[in-house]
């Protein structure tokens, strides 16, 4: 596996706080989706990088959870 932008190991606080992110950024402007993405790889989360993911749904991260490529701890 090549080496992630961001990680795959996340705290239940972290995995919750992205989780309230993609629901924001889904209905947000493209300015604030911006914003809120920035947010997202604060806490380490790059969908497109690390995962090749567009556009980021709710669905998506919670399966990179359920196939075992995120971890919550």
């Amino acid at each position: 596996m090549t080496k992630l932008k961001g990680k795959n190991v996340f705290t239940k606080q972290e995995a919750d706080a992205l989780r309230a992110l993609i629901k924001l950024r889904v209905n947000a402007g493209r300015s604030e989706q911006k914003r809120i993405r920035d947010k997202m790889r604060e806490i380490g989360f790059y969908g497109r990088d690390d995962w090749g993911i567009f556009n980021c749904q709710l669905q998506d991260f919670e399966r990179l959870i359920f196939e075992g490529y995120i971890t919550i701890k």
